[in-house]
């Protein structure tokens, strides 16, 4: 049996179709059950990272655990202290849960890029949920992908959303970050080739096939929605005055804290890291968005 935490996330909810296609035994974990539709031959079961007493109901008779369980960058932290408790303190709940159940295998969502950093980061309890899963006694692996795209991709779809809205487009450091996407569905072949293969240990960073600044990838997107908009770059310290005052007034605000901290470092690894690690070429970026369009 493999349990799925964080099955109604965005690459949850891709590892749980992927798995029970397959003919995977298939236990998915949410938190509100009726906000969840599983699909045909899945069971369902509804625990809590942050309420360790109801894990063990979860993990009963479960060999094999996918962690992809995570507050994103992008969303505004729901109370102080949340990124904190969800990363850290619901993986360590989580390893815990999962030793005294004996699961054998566990596969962990992580970002590229993940490294220690300050409290009150939102990289520090990234890192933590890392340190979580390595220290567990667990055998493990790590998946580390630079930002996703396809079905569901908040990445994209929050600059979709600003695109039809706004005229202008800000750029954020001048858009000459380097980015990597990677298809969802590519990184969910990671993910079981990891869970099934006990060949696979330790932490594996992933990028799809070729490199894209924001700037482009903000074009990229442009041109598939068929809009021309002003693209002005923003400089990063005016950014990071931005997202704390409309973090601080709005309930969804369109730039946080968290994602000006993923915007301090090239979010890119070698170019033929999956080919290499997992022995498959990516989907192309540019290619996928090009014939598929935005997809909700």
């Amino acid at each position: 049996m493999v349990l799925v935490v964080g099955s109604n996330g965005f690459v949850g909810r891709h590892v749980v179709k992927r798995l029970a296609a397959g003919g995977a035994r298939v236990r998915a974990m949410v938190r509100n059950q009726s906000d969840y539709r599983a699909p045909e031959g899945v069971e369902v079961v509804e625990a809590d990272l942050t309420k360790p007493e109801t894990l063990g109901p979860a993990l009963e008779g479960v060999t094999k655990v996918v962690h992809a369980a995570a507050i994103v960058g992008n969303i505004k932290e729901p109370y102080k202290g949340a990124y904190d408790d969800v990363h850290r303190t619901g993986t360590e709940n989580l390893v815990r849960a999962a030793t005294d159940a004996g699961v054998k295998r566990v596969v962990a969502m992580s970002g590229l890029g993940t490294k220690p950093a300050p409290k009150g980061t939102y990289m520090a309890p990234r890192w933590a949920m890392e340190e979580a899963i390595r220290h567990s006694g667990i055998p493990h692996v790590i998946i580390q992908p630079s930002v996703q795209f396809g079905p569901g991709s908040e990445f994209i779809n929050a600059l979709a959303r600003l695109a039809r809205i706004s005229p202008v487009v800000p750029l954020l450091g001048g858009g000459r970050l380097r980015f990597q996407p990677i298809w969802v569905e590519d990184v969910v072949t990671c993910v079981e080739k990891a869970l099934t293969d006990e060949s696979f240990s330790g932490a594996y960073t992933i990028g799809g096939s070729e490199y894209a600044t924001f700037k482009e990838v903000v074009q990229v997107i442009l041109k598939a929605m068929g809009k021309r908009r002003l693209l002005a770059p923003l400089p990063m310290p005016i950014a990071r005055i931005q997202a704390r005052l409309l973090t601080a007034l709005l309930p969804k605000p369109p730039l946080t804290p968290a994602t000006i901290e993923l915007f301090d470092f090239d979010n890119v690894t070698e170019l033929d890291a999956v080919d290499r690690y997992f022995g498959f070429h990516p989907t192309g970026f540019r290619a996928y968005i090009q014939e598929h369009g935005i997809e909700a």
